[in-house]
């Protein structure tokens, strides 16, 4: 599947292709995305073609950003609760692409995207010190702090 983000992004479903495209940027990357998400600094390609291959969409996805036609990051979707109509969304854009409202421009297509599909609500799992993520939360209309924890936030951006 594509989402058509603006002229210069587009969304693609990962796959085996675009996830060892991107992967060189990811590990590059690796000792920032540490701080934000459970990685080893030994994961390896393998691990993300095994995702590939598990997957269920559309509520357990992931999407390869494309800038200019160059992969650049992931937004990705993960427990989906049915009975409330909500799911965790996250993302990175690999540094060398940052500022450029890239991550901005992809999370609102995805959430349109998601609110096609009838859902509720987009759910975000932040640590208190990810300022960049925080601040892109809060730019989402209606966003709102739900849960503030030792270790990190959720917040709830509303769909419908």
């Amino acid at each position: 599947m594509e989402l058509v983000v603006n002229d210069n992004i587009q969304l693609k479903t990962i796959d085996h292709e675009n996830a060892a495209m991107l992967f060189p940027l990811f590990k590059s990357d690796l000792k920032e995305i540490s701080q934000w998400f459970p990685f080893d600094e030994d994961y390896k390609l393998e691990y993300d073609f095994a995702y590939v291959d598990e997957k269920k969409p559309p509520f357990d996805e992931t999407f390869v950003i494309f800038y200019n036609g160059e992969p650049c990051g992931r937004v990705g979707l993960y427990d989906y609760n049915q009975d409330k109509g909500e799911i965790y969304l996250y993302y990175w854009v690999a540094s060398l692409y940052r500022r450029k409202h890239i991550a901005i421009d992809s999370v609102l297509t995805v959430m349109d995207y998601l609110k096609s599909l009838g859902l509720k609500g987009v759910l975000f799992d932040v640590k208190k010190e990810n300022e960049h993520s925080i601040a892109l939360i809060n730019c989402l209309s209606d966003a709102v702090l739900l849960k503030d924890g030792a270790s990190g936030q959720i917040y709830e951006s509303p769909l419908q």
